[in-house]
């Protein structure tokens, strides 16, 4: 049972929204989510790492994380009505599919996506940034005269 007294007050806090205060389309959205001083600017690390040419990362992997923890997905499709955007991911190694729900006005979404080759790439580079160093201490060891 709700008080009535605070439901006013509720309605109209910055955290909830009346129903129909949303975009209305995906482009509506996206175009919403550009607005760095916008309502849907949290959504951004979403949908985008960076500003790139992928669009909407439809095709793409990512590693999807939430509080139970994090596995490798590809996005597959999708879907935005009533203020509610619906990703269908696919495990590509199950080929099992599966859904996150979410609500474009929850500020504190519980998944985030990061792109599974911008992951690959900062480890890659990681990886050669300790091999080079390795090889310097290498050489200066090398290089050093031996009584």
């Amino acid at each position: 049972m709700q008080d009535n007294d605070n439901i006013n007050e509720i309605m109209e806090s910055s955290e909830f929204y009346n129903t129909g205060d949303y975009p209305e389309t995906m482009e509506e959205l996206l175009n919403a989510m550009e607005d760095p001083s916008g309502r849907y600017k949290h959504l951004r690390i979403i949908l985008y790492r960076n500003r790139s040419s992928i669009g909407l990362g439809l095709g793409q992997q990512y590693l999807v994380v939430n509080r139970n923890g994090f596995g490798l997905y590809q996005l597959t499709d999708i879907n935005y009505s009533n203020g509610i955007l619906v990703m269908t991911f696919a495990n590509p190694k199950t080929c099992n599919m599966a859904k996150v729900t979410l609500d474009i006005n929850n500020k504190h979404p519980e998944h985030f996506l990061i792109g599974w080759n911008d992951l690959k790439q900062l480890v890659y580079e990681e990886t050669i940034s300790d091999i080079i160093d390795d090889e310097i201490l290498e050489l200066e060891n090398d290089t050093k005269p031996h009584f």
